[in-house]
């Protein structure tokens, strides 16, 4: 059987009615790379971690809109301009809960920001309002599969296992950033102006945070499938403890 991930989704606000919703590309890529992909709606109810829990094998934190600054104990900048409240709760449970459990987490983007914060780290708010010379990372008209910056990977971390190399060229969506490394997280990954590209659990098997948005890139450059393989691998493994 397919290993079943589960993915996040944001509430999509319109005048008339609210919609959850999430980027089709991490669909395919879940499918892409063997999983069964299933969507994740926030809901009020944090019991719901648990249920949910039972029946995925690995969960994928998805990007989007920025993470509340009160998460970390700051009152917003200016440049913070939109964050959802109810999805931050929802996903910072469902986050602790798979932790205790020893669920496979994969978190992009946003994913890593919540999952740095529901540990006890802190983000930058609006790393070029707080970050002297930083780069590009927010380019506004270029298409989500164009490759914009390099990184840097660190040895011996799960990353540099994944893609035999210790540098990459990623695409960049971002404004916020992990700032303080929460103390059970170590940052695996670094833009050439120093902003932290990812960071992995110290003692979980498969625990990954990425700052950029591998989802978008499958298509056209497949080596980025092999994230999402190393997020199906261990949860299959994670599935088969649960039927035996």
């Amino acid at each position: 059987m397919k290993p079943v991930i589960g993915i996040t989704t944001y509430l999509d606000k319109s005048p008339q009615k609210v919609y959850a919703g999430v980027s089709n590309s991490y669909i395919h890529s879940v499918l892409a790379a063997g999983g069964l992909p299933v969507l994740l709606p926030v809901v009020d109810d944090q019991d719901m971690a648990a249920y949910y829990l039972t029946v995925i094998d690995g969960l994928l934190l998805s990007g989007g809109e920025d993470v509340c600054t009160m998460v970390y104990g700051e009152n917003p900048i200016k440049e913070v301009e939109m964050f959802c409240p109810e999805r931050d709760s929802f996903e910072i449970n469902l986050f602790c809960a798979a932790l205790e459990q020893n669920v496979p987490v994969l978190g992009i983007c946003r994913g890593l920001q919540v999952m740095n914060a529901a540990l006890g780290g802190t983000l930058y708010q609006d790393i070029f309002a707080q970050r002297k010379n930083v780069l590009g990372h927010l380019p506004k008209k270029l298409p989500v599969d164009t490759l914009y910056h390099t990184i840097t990977i660190e040895e011996k971390s799960i990353l540099a296992r994944i893609f035999e190399t210790d540098e990459l060229r990623v695409n960049s969506y971002h404004h916020q950033a992990a700032k303080d490394v929460a103390q059970s997280f170590k940052a695996t990954a670094f833009s050439t102006d120093n902003i932290i590209e990812a960071i992995e659990h110290k003692e979980k098997p498969f625990v990954v945070g990425v700052q950029w948005h591998p989802e978008d890139l499958t298509i056209k450059y497949p080596h980025f499938i092999k994230l999402f393989s190393a997020l199906v691998d261990a949860a299959t493994s994670l599935g088969r403890k649960k039927m035996s």
